[in-house]
């Protein structure tokens, strides 16, 4: 398997994931020790996980083509002539 650094947008949305995690778990804590119903607990918090989720990768989204790795190679291009 080859070595590669991941791209600056699949690092953000690895970082929207986290973050909306992190807080969708804060947000099931304090409504756990508000409520003390598991029930509205877990049904909450994975609902507004799932919205940040959404939310964070869709703001983080590139615009436009996705430029080639270094790399690559075109299709239209031959390789080195012999």
């Amino acid at each position: 398997m080859e070595q590669r650094q991941p791209s600056s947008h699949e690092m953000r949305a690895r970082m929207g994931f986290a973050g909306s995690i992190v807080i969708g778990l804060g947000i099931a804590a304090a409504l756990w020790s508000a409520t003390h119903n598991m029930g509205v607990t877990v049904g909450v918090a994975v609902a507004i996980t799932i919205a940040l989720m959404v939310a964070f990768t869709g703001a983080f989204r590139k615009r436009g083509p996705r430029p080639p790795h270094d790399d690559a190679q075109d299709a239209e291009d031959p390789g080195p002539s012999a």
